[in-house]
């Protein structure tokens, strides 16, 4: 190549440099967003149980992952069961990207059969899910039961964390389907109070994930003070393989129904969430942040001191689970609505 051609490409080759040099990145306008931004996690229930958990732990391990790095806090908004959360997400709270969920796992089966809630499942856009969760039901060493069945031969007293709770909807159903005779008390604000009205002797029966049962009570569990006798999910729990879950109860039509779209809480488990306006790119990158946690060492190594054992499916997994739960048939619906009806009357249409 000759001298002249060289030359006269070099100043060429030096003005393409200074041009790349010069032209500004590319903009990211979520990472705009969420920069210097605080970003709420709300949860439906207390702070104490394994919603708090995983929100807190969430907070503390995602932020990094999603664009702009936003300070990541807690709110709890406990009440009706874990409705008013739920009521608030789909109606009331920022739909910009500020405020994501962990949605209570009642949220399918509410949506289907309450006629008084005001969301949808399916209008939440799912970010991803931690794991699925089983609810165990234990009795207390004194009261001498052993088994299930044990827990017909007379009428105990069993905690709820309100009325539409699955801590309190589930007993009742097992007296309408199984022969039980529990009488429920569904006032406690939450699970860690039903614990605590256990210890002092107020109920018999208290019930919550089996993953705090093993975090905050594995003690008792090992020491026998506290006997597993029912799951509330779609199946039994490998770790306690005698304990009959919910969807082996009924012999109608209708129970069955019943109990099977009112299991599918389990498969929600502890997932996170947005509400159902958040602009498209910021649900991506959300999705996105919440694949990287997962992954993550630090937050694995987190959830393990934690006795969580993860069970995760990404965000589009768990929109094509809920999809798929929502589209159960009209007639089934109807046959499992009744029954919720007559297990909370208060559901019923005026």
């Amino acid at each position: 190549m000759s001298k002249r051609i060289i030359s006269a490409l070099v100043p060429a080759a030096a003005l393409a440099i200074a041009a790349s040099v010069a032209a500004p990145a590319a903009a990211d306008p979520v990472a705009d967003f969420y920069k210097g931004r605080e970003v709420r996690i709300i949860i439906g229930a207390g702070v104490g149980g394994s919603y708090g958990l995983f929100a807190q732990i969430a907070a503390k391990y995602i932020a990094p992952f999603v664009p702009g790095n936003p300070t990541i806090i807690v709110q709890a908004m406990p009440g009706a069961g874990g409705n008013v959360s739920l009521n608030y997400m789909e109606n009331a709270a920022p739909q910009d990207g500020s405020t994501v969920f962990l949605p209570m796992q009642m949220v399918v089966h509410e949506s289907l059969l309450n006629p008084r809630v005001k969301y949808k499942a399916k209008d939440f856009h799912w970010i991803g899910r931690f794991t699925d969760v089983a609810l165990v039901a234990t009795a207390a060493k004194r009261t001498g039961i052993k088994t299930f069945e044990d827990s017909k031969k007379k009428a105990y007293v069993s905690g709820g964390a309100g009325p539409g709770n699955p801590t309190s909807v589930a007993p009742l159903a097992l007296n309408m389907m199984a022969g039980t005779h529990y009488k429920v008390v569904s006032g406690y604000k939450g699970t860690g109070e039903t614990y605590q009205a256990l210890e002092r002797g107020e109920v018999d029966i208290a019930a919550t994930s089996w993953l705090t049962l093993n975090a905050i009570h594995g003690a008792l569990l090992k020491s026998g003070e506290l006997i597993p006798i029912y799951v509330i999910g779609a199946k039994r729990v490998p770790d306690i393989p005698n304990v009959p879950a919910l969807p082996e109860f009924g012999d109608t039509p209708a129970h069955k129904a019943f109990m099977k779209i009112y299991s599918l809480q389990g498969e929600i488990g502890r997932s996170m969430a947005a509400p159902p306006r958040m602009p498209h790119d910021r649900i991506k990158a959300w999705q996105a942040a919440f694949d990287k946690m997962i992954a993550d060492p630090a937050f694995r190594a987190d959830a393990r001191k934690h006795k969580i054992d993860l069970n995760p499916l990404e965000g589009p997994q768990v929109d094509a689970l809920v999809a798929d739960a929502m589209k159960t048939p009209a007639a089934t619906v109807a046959q499992a609505s009744e029954i919720y009806a007559e297990l909370l009357p208060g559901l019923k249409k005026k």
